[in-house]
């Protein structure tokens, strides 16, 4: 994998960033009885994604570990999908709230899907589509 510039570091960063304030803000009305579960899920993987994110920036440029991070981070970003599709399911999400969110999880998705295909990075799934 070819070394990330700065300038694309930094806007994976803000890109996954954005979506995970926005859905730990979220996951704190989801308070209480059996939502409790669903919200902690939606804070792990927004606060991963980011976290892993920083791990990659924090690796040697163009290594085997960046890629992992990076890796790890789209893998959270399209497990917290699940989690706000339920939320949306149960009722806990209303629906325009729900695309704002998964409008700034695509964003972020998206950024690091450019990342993973460039030239020189080794074979990466397509962009996943969620429900």
């Amino acid at each position: 994998m070819d070394a990330l510039k700065p300038d694309k570091r930094m806007s994976v960063f803000k890109a996954t960033d954005a979506f995970a304030v926005d859905a730990y803000g979220v996951a704190r009305w989801l308070k209480g009885g059996r939502e409790e579960g669903l919200a902690a899920e939606i804070r792990r993987t927004a606060v991963q994604s980011g976290g892993a994110v920083v791990a990659a920036s924090g690796s040697a440029p163009g290594g085997d570990q960046e890629r992992r991070h990076l890796e790890r981070a789209r893998s959270a970003l399209i497990e917290g999908r699940y989690y706000l599709y339920l939320a949306r399911r149960f009722g806990l999400l209303d629906l325009k709230r729900y695309r704002a969110l998964t409008l700034r999880q695509d964003a972020a998705l998206r950024e690091l899907e450019a990342v993973l295909r460039r030239p020189g990075a080794e074979g990466s799934a397509a962009p996943a589509r969620g429900p």
